[in-house]
This record gives C-alpha cells, structure tokens and sequence, in this order.
C-alpha cells in the first residue's frame, strides 16, 4: 500500500481538502458516537503533554456561524464538519485553542481514551444555539454560551478563558 493510500484511508477530511501539517488521523483519534443523542465528540487513541499540539484545524472561512464552526475574529468563522466541529465543550477543556496558527494545544495530560475538550466560551462571541452544559466540571457554568453572552455578574463569577 501506497503512503497516499494509507494516507486517504487515516483522513476524517475528503480528498478535495488538501493534507496539512497536524493533520487529524484515524490511527490518532476516533470520532464517538453518544447513544443519549448528544451528538459526538472526539476520543483521543493516543496521549498528549500538556504543550503539545493536539491537531491543526482546517475548513472553509465564511461570515456565517454555524454548528462546526470556530469564529477566527469578529465575523470571520471556520467551518469544519469533519472534524473540529465535533470537539465537545467543557468547562474545565483539556484543549486550548491557539487561533492565530489555528491548533490545537494540550493545557493538561489527555491520556488514550479521553475525550478532547474545549472552552466555547474561548473561541465564540456568540454560539450558533446555546444549551445546558453537562461537562460535570467542578467549575461548570451549566450553561454553554459565548463570551460576549454572558451577563457582567455572571462573568465575574466564572472562568471565561481570553482569547488564545
């Protein structure tokens, strides 16, 4: 077998998205399906440190927020429905998002079989539909919203991670 057919056969992304580096494979992660109809989120099949990048983001650039969207600046937004779009939101995320060079970084250990996380609330001004949050973190907000939606009492008692 070929590297490019090795290569075709570990992608989550269609042949018409071209490789890049920190590309998202198979043999690196798993896309998990929830039975509770809470959509999917992304298992880790190998470790991470924290520091290391996890995987480099890719997608189409649009005006429009959406479901698989990551929002790069104000009105500017990325779409990806193959991959980071389905990073499941955590209050306390072992991910951070390096926005600039479009990564993400481990903040914490993320061992094989672990759930790859983010704070929302880092990347968005607005969430394309806000929800309950379930994260059971310590800190849990128990709602997910964007950094711009929250009330000035409510920031002042949370964690709204800046911009990365």
């Amino acid at each position: 077998m070929t590297d490019s057919t090795q290569l075709k056969i570990r992608r989550f992304y269609p042949e018409s998205i071209p490789s890049f580096e920190h590309e998202p494979t198979r043999d690196r992660f798993r896309i998990k399906q929830f039975k509770n109809g809470e959509g999917e989120g992304v298992v880790s099949l190998t470790s991470f440190e924290p520091g290391d990048i996890v995987f480099a983001l890719t997608g189409s650039v649009s005006t429009e927020v959406t479901q698989f969207s990551l929002q790069l600046e104000e009105n500017q937004h990325l779409h990806d429905p193959y991959f980071y779009g389905k990073i499941l939101h955590s209050c306390d995320p072992n991910c951070h998002v390096d926005v600039a060079n479009r990564r993400f970084i481990a903040t914490r250990p993320i061992k094989k079989g672990d759930l790859v996380t983010m704070d929302y609330a880092q990347t968005e001004d607005f969430l394309f539909k806000s929800f309950p949050c379930s994260c059971g973190a310590v800190n849990c907000r128990g709602i997910v919203l964007g950094r711009k939606q929250f009330s000035p009492e409510m920031a002042t008692r949370t964690r709204v991670a800046r911009r990365g």
